[in-house]
């Protein structure tokens, strides 16, 4: 939606829109400390890219109209972000950049010496595009890190299986967190008890590591795969944490051998403490 010359060629059209739609949702989940669904935020920059392609079709001029133009960017958000517990504020974020993003690549078009004024489109090159994004994004991350410094910390999906049961959470990928098992060296994933009770078919989880590790190894299929990992926080010198090791742990789509350990989770916004250092 954001390139066009005299003769327009699809091709060079579709490509820019795509990558310049691509990285106004990637920011705006970064920003938004959402899911990074790199597969869901491609297709919504392809639906993005085919509309601007059918925009600019003489005959389907209504297009261009703003409350199509609004529709449609709530939709990629949907099809980017729609999972999101806070998908508002993912959309907000998608308007937000692309709104400075836009009067960036205009601005770049008239200091060029090229003036776009009651154009479509604002043709500019692909090296433009990309300083522009560059430019807007470090503008947004300056002017956004105080009030959304906690947010705009990385979340990732985390999917595990056991004994046929699956769960999806959302977990932090914390670069402060080193844990791993001493023993087998595996590293070690801390879920919500609450959250994590659900993959292991109970009800609750003991507060107290020991007793939730005599739980965790009565269950069927987790004899052998039960241990306690020791760690050590803030206000915590020393303390035991039960952890499992599930059948399958998928971070971002990426598999890893990792255990889940039984912690406390207290945010609104993930259910897991990952290492950072897992992707």
């Amino acid at each position: 939606m954001l390139v066009c010359v005299d003769t327009i060629y699809a091709d060079s059209l579709l490509a820019l829109n795509l990558a310049a739609d691509y990285l106004l949702l990637l920011a705006a989940g970064r920003i938004s400390g959402a899911v990074l669904r790199r597969r869901r935020i491609l297709l919504a920059s392809a639906a993005g890219a085919a509309y601007a392609l059918a925009s600019v079709v003489p005959k389907w001029g209504f297009l261009t109209a703003p409350a199509l133009k609004i529709s449609v960017g709530v939709g990629m958000a949907l099809l980017a972000y729609g999972s999101e517990r806070r998908f508002w504020r993912c959309c907000a974020s998608f308007f937000a950049m692309s709104a400075l993003f836009g009067g960036a690549v205009w601005g770049a078009s008239l200091l060029a010496g090229t003036d776009a004024s009651g154009a479509v489109y604002v043709p500019v090159s692909l090296r433009v595009l990309v300083l522009s994004f560059a430019v807007c994004y470090a503008v947004v991350s300056l002017l956004l890190r105080g009030s959304f410094s906690k947010r705009a910390k990385r979340v990732a999906a985390l999917e595990l299986e056991l004994a046929g049961r699956a769960l999806s959470l959302r977990a932090l990928l914390d670069t402060g967190s080193s844990l791993a098992d001493p023993v087998t060296g595996r590293a070690v994933i801390v879920a919500g008890r609450t959250a994590a009770a659900g993959l292991l078919g109970l009800p609750s989880l003991p507060r107290d590591a020991v007793s939730a590790a005599e739980r965790l190894a009565a269950l069927p299929g987790l004899a052998g795969r039960v241990s306690l990992v020791p760690y050590s926080a803030v206000g915590t010198d020393s303390g035991l944490l039960a952890a499992f090791r599930p059948d399958s742990v998928r971070l971002d789509g990426s598999k890893l051998d990792a255990l889940i350990a039984l912690g406390d989770v207290n945010s609104p916004d993930y259910d897991a403490i990952a290492p950072a250092g897992l992707q």
